[in-house]
């Protein structure tokens, strides 16, 4: 319940601003979601495993951040949020094994995903 309670409100929130503060709000968790994972990746072979532990939290939540943003109820594009729900649900998924299980085999693809949605992002521009 207090899930749906807070993506209302986010949606609500969301619904006052405009395109180009929407497309700027999604381009910087896409930023922050590679910056994270990358550090993530240079800190996997020290020995500071709580501070692993940290960036892989904050990258999970930063996916569920995006999860969230998703719409379903739109016909047009549900399949688009249902495919992206997956990439969000998979970087999840990796960072959850990190944080739980000290275990970082999804790690690449998860940096190679989100290095993608950044890149591709990016290069849209809000239309305005």
């Amino acid at each position: 319940m207090k899930n749906n309670t807070n993506k209302q409100t986010i949606q609500k929130e969301t619904k006052e601003l405009s395109s180009k503060e929407k497309y700027n709000i999604i381009l910087k968790l896409y930023k922050g979601l590679v910056d994270n994972l990358e550090e993530l990746y240079k800190s996997k072979n020290r020995e500071a495993q709580s501070n692993a532990t940290q960036i892989a939290y904050k990258i999970d939540k930063i996916a569920s951040g995006l999860q969230v943003t998703l719409n379903f109820d739109n016909e047009e594009s549900k399949k688009i949020s249902e495919n992206f729900r997956e990439l969000y649900r998979h970087i999840r998924f990796a960072m959850k094994l990190v944080y739980e299980k000290q275990e970082y085999y999804l790690l690449d693809s998860s940096r190679e995903i989100a290095k993608t949605l950044y890149k591709s992002w990016a290069q849209i521009k809000p239309s305005i």
